[in-house]
């Protein structure tokens, strides 16, 4: 079964679970979306030569400081009992996520910091001309696309490995190297759903991010399983008629 195949039955699974989960997110987190929506704003709010620039820049940062933070990680422990296959309790959520919420804003800071000086380093570059300013600027968006492949895997593997910052950011780094094409299709697919989230509105309170932890841990488990050697769960036959007459299953 195809990730994104099993992702859909995955998703159908859970779907209230899903919703519930991403409003109580969205409670959660009202100080960084707040924040977030504050950068969003100065990004746009600029004008010129930097306009699509600073929009580009403050949407990212933005999306980055919201998703990397204590309440993210309860996205990502349920989804991780659900790709498990598991029961998701809230008061076992509580437990399972607490530890770990200093780590989550610790990786959010880090990764935000990391994408602004990229990010200003790239610009400064391209105003500089030249060879040497085409060079180091692309050397600059090869580093910014690395941290963001990065950035795919970081709560997965906190949640899994239980590290330090650095083991952390060292596993993820190395799994999306090793695994450059899915890699980059989760960033792409992570992308979406996040502009998705953002311009809908509804995204934001009916699941939208929620299912995107969901894709992420599915994947992880997935791409897991080539270095443990865990074979892959039996799935019973599942038919898109159970979609519409599920009183049948």
């Amino acid at each position: 079964m195809g990730l994104f195949r099993a992702f859909g039955w995955a998703l159908y699974d859970h779907l209230w679970g899903v919703i519930g989960l991403n409003l109580l997110w969205t409670a959660l987190s009202l100080p960084w979306l707040a924040a977030a929506l504050l950068l969003g704003s100065l990004g746009l709010s600029l004008e010129g030569e930097l306009a699509w620039w600073g929009a580009v820049a403050g949407m990212l940062l933005g999306a980055e400081l919201a998703l990397f933070s204590p309440p993210g990680v309860l996205l990502f422990a349920a989804a991780r009992r659900w790709a498990q296959e598991r029961p998701v309790e809230l008061r076992d959520l509580w437990r399972e996520a607490l530890p770990f919420a200093w780590r989550a804003q610790l990786l959010g800071l880090l990764v935000g910091a990391l994408t602004l000086i990229l990010m200003v380093n790239i610009l400064f570059y391209q105003r500089l001309g030249g060879w040497v300013g085409l060079i180091l600027s692309g050397a600059m968006l090869w580093l910014l696309l690395a941290l963001l492949l990065t950035a795919v895997f970081l709560f997965p593997v906190l949640l899994a490995l239980d590290r330090r910052l650095w083991a952390v950011v060292r596993q993820s780094f190395l799994l999306a190297l090793d695994n450059l094409g899915p890699a980059l299709g989760l960033l792409v697919a992570s992308l979406c759903f996040i502009v998705g989230s953002a311009f809908t509105g509804a995204g934001l309170f009916c699941g939208g991010l929620a299912s995107l932890a969901l894709l992420l841990s599915l994947a992880f488990r997935r791409l897991c399983r080539k270095y443990t050697g865990e074979a892959a769960p039996a799935e019973g036959p599942r038919r898109w008629r159970e979609l519409i007459r599920p009183w049948e299953h």
